[in-house]
């Protein structure tokens, strides 16, 4: 029973890199989910956004009429890191960089909104594509490397 002190330190000490690793994993893991959510609920959005905008147009909806590419933003529609509401695209993009967490990466990791007609001419297929890069705490990161997230929505136009 002699000569104890200090083993509760040094038990501490030997403990403590695992309790980070668990801890600090668990926080990255939640906030990629949390990431996934956004970019799935931004997808939501945007092909909400865009069947609702067709209610005036005649039905069946053609992929070539321009009211439909006015409503996409384009045929096919590609943005990244823009705001605005103007388009399917842009309601995408705008909520899902208004939402992300990116933990300060580069202003080119935004997410990135495709928009196009779907496999039949009356719906709206809006992909939204991310990147996540984590914490960026190296060897106590759960993630190694960059994890690709993505999400698609396909609505009908209405």
């Amino acid at each position: 029973m002699k000569n104890q002190s200090g083993s509760a330190a040094v038990e501490f000490a030997l403990v403590l890199p695992l309790l980070l690793l668990i801890l600090f994993g668990t926080i990255e893991y939640g906030i990629l989910m949390y990431d996934q959510s956004v970019i799935t609920n931004a997808a939501r959005e945007g092909a909400r956004w865009g069947a609702v905008q067709s209610i005036g147009l005649t039905h069946p909806v053609s992929c070539s009429d321009p009211s439909i590419s006015n409503i996409q933003g384009g045929n096919p529609a590609t943005c990244s890191g823009t705001t605005g509401s103007g388009t399917a695209c842009l309601v995408a993009s705008s909520y899902s960089t208004q939402y992300v967490i990116t933990f300060g990466t580069p202003v080119s990791n935004n997410p990135s909104v495709t928009v196009s007609c779907g496999p039949s001419a009356a719906t709206i297929n809006v992909t939204v594509q991310y990147t996540f890069h984590g914490l960026g705490l190296g060897i106590l990161s759960a993630l190694q490397g960059p994890e690709q997230l993505s999400s698609t929505s396909v609505m009908y136009y209405e």
